[in-house]
């Protein structure tokens, strides 16, 4: 526990004494002027005498003794009521305090000739001095696309414009099958409650079931096959755990893919004019931002993880719950937009996930802040201003109308915020040292 701070030889209407008993809870000893509490309280009987009334004196005319004899109490109440704020609000100026809610008032006194004290609990944000963070150990990273990864995203763009067409043949692997699956019953009379109609499945792909692989290789339209299969005790669903059960298969459909030719043609397809040559260089840019961009997350959450290493920091709790439940209501937020309400159970599971995550995205923050003020990094107005800019661009706003939306949202200052993280990520990554060589 720090030693008391004491203010009280400074002239004002409050004497403080703080104590900090943990890094993130300091508490506020406040004894009130006698005069200044006299003042307060002499103006709210005043104001309480003008709508007072008593048996032979007219509204407001009542004598103040009288008034104070039957209102004093409470009048004091009130008075109280309208200094604890207001110390708590010249301590938090005193002292520099960064409350991150508001404070507890306890221990209030109002004993007869002495000064009113009380004391106000708050907590606040940790005062944190990063150290060692120049030379932080960073993984290298292969910063060069693989050989094949421009013609595995054409294949995939293949695969998204493939069509499918009547196979003409008996069905094999990676075709799709249009069927009829009905379950038989224990005497091996087909249950036709629940048979499934024109259900689509493609032989060999994933979640087929292997008995039903093998089943219907070679099958054709038309063609009906029975499939036995036992569960095994662990499937996931319940009723069928442990059974054996027959279906009839009936095929209606056997469809192969057809992948589009890899020409100027495709190229076009995508893009008015473009050529397979333009497809695979527009590709390769794009697949190395990605990775640049992959390499930098993957870079800053290492720096974040050697920060953290070399700093022990005590959060206020009430600053973590807040945190947690501003990310479990945006996660109730979209699943009512997706129609479903989310539970207690699942609430609680959100909640409990949510807390390293608010506890390690606080401590970075509070790491990088002070970062910023020992290295002097700061955001100028020119680049909050070009990053407005981009954004307004690449939505299709016009700039004066976004940037006034943006300020009306304090949303300026959030994306200053992240430029200023992006500005001290790249000093740190820029000081950093190859793992294993620092």
């Amino acid at each position: 526990m720090n030693a008391p701070q004491s203010t009280g030889t400074q002239p004002g209407p409050f004497r403080f004494t703080l104590e900090s008993p943990e890094s993130w809870r300091r508490v506020v000893q406040v004894e009130v002027a006698p005069e200044h509490f006299a003042a307060v309280y002499g103006r709210k009987l005043r104001a309480a005498r003008k709508t007072h009334t008593r048996p032979g004196f007219r509204k407001g005319k009542v004598p103040l003794a009288m008034v104070e004899r039957d209102l004093g109490g409470e009048v004091r109440w009130q008075t109280v009521e309208e200094l604890v704020p207001a110390a708590f609000q010249a301590a938090v100026l005193e002292h520099g305090l960064r409350p991150v809610g508001e404070p507890e008032v306890t221990d209030l006194k109002m004993d007869p000739g002495d000064p009113v004290r009380f004391t106000l609990a708050v907590e606040v944000r940790p005062e944190v001095t990063a150290r060692d963070y120049r030379g932080l150990p960073l993984t290298p990273r292969d910063t060069e696309l693989p050989a094949d990864a421009v013609d595995t995203a054409l294949e995939r763009l293949r695969e998204s414009r493939a069509v499918w067409e009547d196979a003409g043949r008996p069905a094999v692997p990676g075709d799709r099958l249009r069927v009829d699956v009905v379950p038989r019953t224990e005497d091996g009379a087909p249950d036709e409650e629940k048979a499934v109609r024109d259900y689509v499945l493609e032989l060999g792909g994933e979640g087929v079931l292997p008995e039903f692989n093998a089943a219907l290789a070679a099958a054709e339209p038309g063609q009906t096959v029975a499939v036995t299969v036992t569960y095994p005790d662990d499937y996931a669903s319940e009723e069928l755990r442990g059974r054996t059960m027959t279906f009839d298969v009936t095929v209606h459909a056997v469809q192969r893919k057809v992948l589009p030719e890899l020409d100027d043609a495709f190229a076009a397809s995508l893009e008015e004019g473009q050529t397979l040559l333009e497809l695979r260089a527009k590709l390769r840019e794009e697949l190395a931002a990605e990775q640049a961009a992959r390499i930098r997350r993957e870079q800053q959450e290492e720096i974040l993880d050697r920060l953290l290493e070399r700093h022990a920091i005590e959060l206020p709790p009430s600053w973590v719950d807040s945190y947690v439940e501003s990310t479990v209501a945006e996660l109730r937020q979209r699943q009512a937009y997706l129609g479903r309400e989310m539970d207690a159970q699942e609430l609680e599971t959100a909640r409990r996930e949510a807390r390293p995550v608010a506890e390690r995205h606080l401590k970075a923050m509070l790491l990088l802040e002070s970062i910023r003020e020992q290295e002097g990094i700061t955001v100028e107005p020119e680049e909050l201003e070009a990053a407005i800019a981009a954004q307004a661009a690449r939505y299709g706003f016009p700039l004066p109308e976004y940037r006034r939306y943006l300020q009306e949202r304090h949303e300026d200052e959030r994306i200053a915020h992240e430029i200023a993280d992006r500005k001290t990520f790249d000093f740190l990554i820029e000081n950093a040292v190859p793992a294993g060589d620092g």
